[in-house]
């Protein structure tokens, strides 16, 4: 294989969405002006990582309610089956219950490939991938494609030290702060805080 054929090969791989793409919003003024294309990128990794209790999986919600309500359906990977359904119980189109699912793997291990069937089936404007195992570069590689293929965002949440080294993700750090909860862009797009909650 030359090398321009590999590198073509790899700007394939690891591009994001095109400039006129819309993100999906976040329902979140502040923080959909401050990410590419005006929300979460379609067809690109991005990770949301943070310790535990910062407000990652309010944010989600939040995220994932906006998805619904606007009439796309979201798909949630809980790895570590840690969900509350109460807590998500209000998350529906119109009082009807659809457009969330929950997948909950048997093992942590097996979020990556729920991900991958989800992704593959094309139905989802938003995959979710929480709680599981970080990502060797060829499962991101391989879920960033699919995700560009399903015109989907991919949004994958972890701990601080989960953070992938796939260089066309967008990386955003959640932290708790005393004045609510912020979001710092770290990679991906132009570094800056937004104050969220």
């Amino acid at each position: 294989m030359s090398l321009a054929l590999l590198r073509q090969h790899l700007s394939e791989i690891i591009a994001g969405t095109s400039p006129g793409t819309p993100g999906l919003t976040t329902g979140l003024a502040a923080l959909d002006a401050a990410l590419p294309n005006h929300g979460l990128p379609r067809g690109r990794l991005t990770e949301l990582i943070g310790p535990q209790g910062c407000g990652k999986t309010t944010l989600v919600r939040h995220i994932a309610e906006r998805a619904v309500n606007d009439g796309w359906w979201v798909a949630y990977v809980d790895a570590t089956r840690t969900l509350a359904p109460r807590d998500w119980a209000h998350v529906s189109a119109n009082g009807n219950h659809e457009g969330l699912w929950v997948v909950r793997p048997d093992n942590p291990t097996r979020g990556a490939w729920c991900a991958d069937v989800l992704l593959r089936s094309g139905a989802f404007a938003l995959v979710v991938l929480d709680g599981a195992p970080m990502l060797t570069r060829a499962v991101a590689v391989r879920l960033t494609r699919l995700a560009r293929e399903a015109d989907a965002a991919l949004l994958v949440l972890g701990d601080s030290s989960k953070a992938s080294e796939l260089a066309g993700s967008l990386r955003l750090c959640v932290a708790r702060r005393r004045t609510g909860v912020t979001v710092v862009i770290e990679k991906g797009a132009p570094y800056q805080t937004v104050k969220v909650f």
